[in-house]
């Protein structure tokens, strides 16, 4: 009995241990993937009324999306929909993509991960995958990445407008 009472206070102080998260930077290498400077994307995005076919284009700099009867209407980084327009705070291609670069600090690391950087971007990670971004009034909710890099599904919330993001494929 004696010999089990240090090997029990050893145990006890191990899992009273505080818990030490990877870096930031170790954690984010798996989970960034920069958009490619020539892309094309073809899908739908669905609001609360209609659901509308959208092409996504990129060439360097200039990033469209394209819908009949321009519906909704993306140039660069101002994003119209119905008379509202919005100043995106980053390029569509990083929403499609998950890409916010910056520097990040480790706020919560326990199975659900919290990223803050130094301008207020909020990262959510579940399970080493990219589930969440908060940004300058603009929330970013991720479903699954196809091989390419690209999210599938993608739910944008602005304000009290939210539109879903549903990518199928590359042209």
């Amino acid at each position: 009995m004696i010999r089990l009472i240090p090997l029990l206070l050893i145990l006890l102080l191990v899992s009273c241990a505080p818990k030490v998260c990877p870096k930031p930077e170790e954690i984010l290498k798996g989970v960034f993937k920069k958009p490619p400077e020539e892309v094309k994307l073809y899908g739908y995005v669905k609001t609360p009324l209609l659901r509308i076919p959208v092409v996504f284009e990129k060439r360097g700099y200039k990033e469209r999306i394209k819908t009949p009867g321009n519906l909704l209407i993306l140039d660069t980084s101002l994003l119209c929909y119905r008379d509202l327009c919005f100043d995106l705070p980053v390029p569509p291609s990083h929403i499609l993509y998950g890409y916010f670069p910056g520097d990040y600090e480790v706020k919560k690391c326990n199975g659900t991960l919290l990223l803050v950087s130094e301008d207020e971007k909020k990262l959510i990670l579940e399970g080493g995958k990219l589930k969440g971004v908060s940004y300058k009034g603009l929330k970013v909710f991720y479903g699954e990445r196809s091989k390419e890099g690209y999210y599938k599904e993608i739910s944008v919330k602005f304000g009290d407008q939210e539109i879903k993001i549903f990518i199928e494929g590359k042209l």
